[in-house]
């Protein structure tokens, strides 16, 4: 079994903004839940092993300020496939992953793709669960089945 940690971006500037979508970053809120999850992590002695993350510019910073919060986490590793890819394609790249001796895998990315990927590995084509800005969910999967653990929202994470 390989254990995955979905970590969505924190709060980013309005996509009404006349930028760019990949260009959007975070804003103050969203520093915040970064560095909130990555305390939360800290205190609950949660450390990732690997951390993949996409290349939109929101994901990058918070990877970045996780990581830089993070005492021991690795840094992020860009991955194209996190962002806008179909849910059954990340399943395969993770699946690749695992097969490579990854076992314990973190992931930042976006809404609606984490919710696509996550039902889909919990054996539901439909989605069944929502990933909410810079918020947690871990599970187990052997990439044809999975089990939630856990999921916290990072309002919970003070």
């Amino acid at each position: 079994m390989t254990t995955l940690t979905f970590l969505r971006h924190a709060t980013a500037q309005d996509r009404l903004l006349p930028i760019p979508d990949a260009a959007r970053q975070l804003i103050g809120k969203g520093k915040r839940q970064a560095e909130r999850a990555a305390d939360f992590c800290s205190r609950h002695r949660l450390l990732p092993a690997y951390l993949l993350c996409s290349p939109l510019a929101r994901a990058q910073e918070t990877a970045q300020v996780f990581q830089h919060k993070l005492r021991g986490c690795p840094p992020p590793q860009t991955v194209g496939w996190l962002a806008g890819a179909d849910a059954e394609t990340m399943r395969e790249e993770l699946e690749k992953l695992a097969g490579s001796g990854q076992d314990d895998i973190w992931l930042v990315g976006h809404e609606p793709d984490f919710s696509e990927l996550i039902s889909l590995l919990l054996g539901s084509r439909k989605p069944i669960v929502q990933v909410k800005k810079a918020s947690l969910i871990r599970l187990e999967t052997d990439f044809q089945g999975g089990e939630l653990l856990w999921g916290i929202p990072n309002s919970l994470m003070k």
